[in-house]
């Protein structure tokens, strides 16, 4: 198995991070090569499917499944029709929240998530945008 842990503090209350990183609307703006992300349902519970697309004309659908939600700590998504997982982590500590993301799969991770996404989280969440 590999996986790929990055944790980040950002200035704001665990309730207002959890939110706006599970928040499809949102997750173009923080996740470099999103264009569009669509839940099946909102609000978003275990077995919801949340579909997101890139910008490239040819660029495929990609659906993950809530597979567990518990807010504010956490919340955890795997990519439909393969062995990719990631989990979302939130701990309230003193001035805001320590937000952690892993990723894993068994066969490997082929791109895995940069800490430029997680700084633009904070940036974002931290300015009110």
């Amino acid at each position: 198995m590999e996986q790929n842990k990055l944790s980040i503090f950002i200035g704001r209350p665990i309730d207002e991070v959890f939110s706006y990183s599970l928040e499809s609307n949102n997750v173009p703006k923080w996740i470099e090569g999103i264009r569009v992300e669509i839940p099946s349902e909102r609000p978003v519970r275990q077995g919801t499917i949340l579909r997101n697309t890139g910008f490239d004309e040819n660029a495929r659908w990609n659906e993950y499944e809530v597979i567990e939600i518990n807010p504010p700590t956490t919340f955890t998504l795997r990519l439909l029709g393969s062995d990719y997982y990631c989990k979302y982590s939130f701990k309230e500590v003193a001035g805001g929240t320590e937000f952690e993301y892993l990723e894993w799969s068994e066969s490997g991770l082929s791109d895995r998530f940069q800490m430029e996404s997680l700084k633009k989280l904070k940036a974002l969440i931290e300015s009110g945008q």
